[in-house]
């Protein structure tokens, strides 16, 4: 469960980052690469507890 409340508390983090742009150009690209991969993450996680 921890591990779940991190991607989520990360997410929100990179997308406060992101919306108060706070971020240089190339600090976006990877924020926004890395916000993709943990929502992927956390749907990979979704289906694997609805097939549990």
């Amino acid at each position: 469960m921890t591990d779940s409340f991190d991607i989520h508390a990360e997410i929100a983090e990179l997308r406060a980052e992101i919306a108060d742009c706070l971020l240089t150009r190339e600090e976006l690209t990877e924020a926004l690469r890395r916000l993709e991969d943990l929502l992927a993450e956390v749907e990979r996680r979704r289906r694997e507890e609805e097939g549990a």
